[in-house]
């Protein structure tokens, strides 16, 4: 791949995969082919802040992991969050942001 889309790559989603992983995603880009381009960018990627704020307001219903496309726990979080008294709902809100970053990191990474 090219220099100039290896740079641009990275700084074009660093704000939704986690900032640690920046680097990896770069060196993996580096060793990627010409049409892994293409498919980077047909790749879906979840907003980050759009899955937060889905975890606010209806995360006692799951909406927050149906978007990010884990359908299994977001039945069971729809089914039994109100079994755990509210607390899973309340801390999935905290782990919600970073999931969405890593899940976008796989789908880039699984689309080179």
């Amino acid at each position: 791949m090219k220099k100039e889309k290896i740079n641009s790559i990275p700084m074009q989603y660093k704000d939704i995969i986690p900032n640690d992983k920046v680097l990896y995603f770069k060196s993996a880009l580096e060793n990627a082919s010409e049409n892994a381009y293409e498919n980077i960018a047909t790749t879906r990627i979840y907003n980050p802040t759009t899955t937060l704020i889905l975890s606010i307001f209806l995360g006692t219903l799951g909406v927050d992991r149906f978007y990010i496309g884990d359908v299994g726990l977001g039945v069971c979080k729809l089914l039994f969050g109100w079994v755990t008294i509210g607390i899973w709902p309340l801390i999935d809100i905290f782990f919600s942001y970073k999931k969405a970053k890593n899940k976008n990191l796989n789908n880039l990474l699984n689309a080179i």
